[in-house]
């Protein structure tokens, strides 16, 4: 089951997307692919550190697709998503986050 829609995150969603409408874009596909049914953590936390993530990537930080691969790697532990997404979903990541944003998290 997809991460439940709500207001928190339509507006984080609207702020990236003004910002960086890829970014915006690679969070909605995230949200599609999460099975939040296997999370102990509350929609609003994953929300949160989603945008907290990606928000870094479109402001194009050094480390935050690392971080992002990072925060992911527990989403894989949970079974919330399977790598060969993650691999899409980073590999996105690192191209809209530039060179830098591989690297020291």
């Amino acid at each position: 089951m997809p991460l439940t829609i709500t207001n928190p995150y339509r507006l984080r969603l609207e702020c990236l997307r003004n910002v960086s409408p890829g970014c915006a874009d690679l969070a909605g596909r995230i949200v599609v692919a999460l099975r939040t049914e296997v999370m102990t953590l509350s929609t609003a936390t994953l929300i949160e550190d989603l945008f907290d993530h990606l928000d870094a990537i479109a402001a194009q930080h050094s480390g935050s697709a690392t971080r992002l691969g990072i925060w992911m790697m527990d989403l894989i532990h949970a079974k919330a998503l399977l790598s060969t997404e993650v691999e899409t979903f980073l590999s996105d990541a690192a191209t809209l986050g530039g060179p830098s944003s591989v690297g020291s998290a």
